[in-house]
């Protein structure tokens, strides 16, 4: 070999330029990885309190007249479904999740005194997301449930409100899987009636009753 040849041989084996360069890009995709993933996760946290703050208002909401003197009406429920479409921007609730309000009361059926049944007394639905698991049930294939934790006295109502929402990833629905987090991020919360006296729905001329389970509009 000339020793032209062998001296740029050992120049080159020598030469240490490029190798911060060439460290950079073989730790560049872990670290765009792992930033993805954790702004996909702050992501991911926001929407779930958005989720479950809206179910909080929902049931809330639904709770101040739902066992009262005054009544809820059709045309409260109304405005209170519509707050999904400002309560959680900027989720498309409607277009990407469901909301369902249940009144369930507890019924003592063996006339013991005592609360043997929860019974959903109505429902209302609303959003596009009608695959979305119905934890309580759907009231007109049957009104027993057994998604309240625990069995109510006779005659106690409570209000319950479910908000599922598709998640819509930010980067990709790989980190999606690798996080566990779930296609439908589900959330409830339930509130005892402000009054001890079950009222039905009151019903206004106008406001149909969103009560179809399986309708994207409760219609």
């Amino acid at each position: 070999m000339p020793a032209r040849a062998r001296k740029a041989i050992r120049t080159l084996w020598r030469c240490r330029r490029g190798v911060t360069a060439v460290e950079f890009a073989l730790t560049l995709p872990v670290f765009l990885g792992l930033m993805g993933a954790a702004i996909e996760l702050s992501f991911v946290m926001i929407t779930s309190m958005k989720v479950q703050r809206l179910a909080t208002m929902t049931a809330d909401l639904v709770a101040r007249d739902g066992a009262s003197e005054h009544r809820l009406t059709e045309a409260q429920i109304y405005d209170i479904l519509y707050a999904m479409d400002v309560a959680a921007q900027p989720l498309d609730v409607r277009g990407r999740g469901r909301v369902i309000v249940s009144a369930v009361m507890g019924q003592d059926l063996d006339d013991n005194g005592t609360g043997d049944t929860n019974r959903i007394m109505w429902q209302r639905f609303d959003g596009g997301l009608t695959r979305a698991p119905r934890l309580i049930g759907c009231w007109s294939i049957t009104d027993r449930t057994s998604g309240i934790p625990r069995q109510l006295n006779a005659g106690e109502p409570l209000f319950h409100a479910q908000v599922s929402y598709a998640y819509d990833p930010m980067f990709s629905r790989a980190f999606v899987k690798w996080l566990q987090v779930p296609e439908v991020i589900t959330r409830t919360a339930t509130f005892r009636g402000r009054g001890a006296i079950y009222h039905p729905v009151l019903a206004v001329e106008g406001y149909t009753p969103k009560d179809d389970c399986l309708s994207a509009s409760g219609l």
